[in-house]
């Protein structure tokens, strides 16, 4: 695979491969249609038109005929990959997740936090700040999601117990500070004491409240969501199962149509069954799919150390030594591709629940991840089997085969 060169510019932004024009032929994929035959207009970093045939207008062209061109993905749930993990709070690392992001078609993410200590906590939102602020090579880095750690200890996953902790409003304030107001998910355990006025307090402020690493029952969950919960995260994973008697936390999520969700979709973590019937009941417009991609993600198979633990990278999956999984270790073309193979979902439904759904979630639907004039040029290429063969960042090319 080969990456564009590296700019000489003192700021370490990559240069744009094009300044003025830009014409992608290809097939069109929005969330309303497959637009055989069509083109996308780039000009000055943002989707100036779009439409079937030649457009009205000259440019440089990218030609990929008989290809996807297709709204950029936004990751809200992925900790880290390539060797990067969120929580060293490191600029560069940063920056090299954004790249490693890129290669999987993602063009903006969630820098997403667990549970640790407060410190390390706001040294990642920090760090946030700063890159959103400076800008980063590959993916662009809309927020913080913080996972974590008001969660419930019995199913904590991955999560370290040692540092699971009520929810603490002064903690939280801190939190969205440092991230420079950008402070877009909390995903806690509704059932814990504090919760439900913690998710009053995200909501007031445009926080979206998620639950996650759950044992709410039914009547728990709905008290959350009816105090402001509007997500949930990892749907069926590290929370109470949905039972006939007693639906529980994944049951109130799926019924209730105020509240979106989020699927791994890798074939690990979900069965294809499920992951069709989670889709189909929510719908693609409230359905997330995320990677909850780890550090070793992306890297070959062996040993690694993570959090302080030993993990093990096998065949696409990330382990603990107990055999659990942690996290996971998929790319979101791979998970839109899932969507199609797995589930049976059109390419433009499956590529909608990678883009503006979640960007929409992410209070990002103004501007991203949504093929039509006037949003932001970020754009992924694909070809018919779901691999990436270019990502486009705001017009700059920042990953190509």
């Amino acid at each position: 695979m080969k990456r564009e060169a590296r700019s000489s510019s003192s700021t370490g932004r990559r240069e744009p491969r094009v300044t003025e024009t830009t014409i992608i032929r290809g097939d069109i994929v929005t969330p309303q249609e497959l637009i055989p035959g069509g083109h996308v207009v780039v000009e000055d970093g943002k989707i100036a038109g779009i439409g079937a045939g030649e457009p009205d207008t000259s440019g440089s062209v990218l030609d990929f005929q008989g290809r996807l061109v297709a709204p950029g993905f936004v990751d809200i749930h992925v900790h880290g990959g390539g060797g990067q993990d969120v929580m060293d709070a490191s600029p560069e690392g940063l920056d090299r997740l954004s790249l490693f992001l890129a290669a999987g078609g993602v063009t903006s993410f969630l820098a997403t936090t667990y549970t640790a200590p407060h410190g390390r906590i706001l040294a990642a939102a920090r760090n946030v700040r700063d890159a959103i602020e400076r800008g980063t090579e590959g993916a662009e880095v809309l927020g913080v999601h913080m996972e974590g750690p008001y969660i419930d200890p019995a199913w904590c996953g991955a999560q370290d117990r040692r540092y699971i902790r009520r929810p603490q409003m002064k903690e939280l304030e801190e939190v969205h500070r440092e991230a420079g107001g950008n402070l877009r998910i909390v995903t806690l355990a509704p059932e814990v004491e504090g919760a439900l006025d913690a998710i009053g307090w995200l909501s007031e402020r445009g926080i979206v409240p998620a639950a996650g690493h759950t044992d709410a029952t039914y009547g728990e969950a709905m008290a959350g969501i009816d105090a402001g919960l509007r997500h949930a995260s990892h749907l069926f994973n590290a929370m109470r199962p949905l039972h006939h008697r007693e639906p529980g936390v994944a049951g109130a999520a799926l019924w209730d149509g105020r509240v979106s969700v989020e699927l791994i979709a890798d074939g690990v973590h979900l069965h294809p069954a499920t992951l069709g019937l989670a889709a189909r009941l929510k719908g693609p417009g409230a359905t997330a799919l995320i990677s909850d991609a780890i550090a070793p993600a992306g890297l070959p198979d062996g040993e690694y150390e993570f959090r302080g633990v030993k993990v093990t990278v096998r065949q696409g999956r990330c382990l603990l030594e107990s055999g659990s999984l942690a996290g996971s270790a998929i790319r979101l073309c791979d998970a839109v591709g899932n969507m199609v193979g797995l589930a049976g979902f059109s390419p433009e439904a499956a590529v909608e629940m990678a883009s503006s759904t979640p960007a929409r979630i992410a209070g990002a639907a103004d501007r991203k991840s949504r093929l039509a004039p006037g949003m932001d040029a970020d754009i992924t290429v694909l070809d018919r089997e779901f691999s990436v063969l270019l990502t486009m960042v705001g017009g700059r090319v920042v990953y190509e085969v």
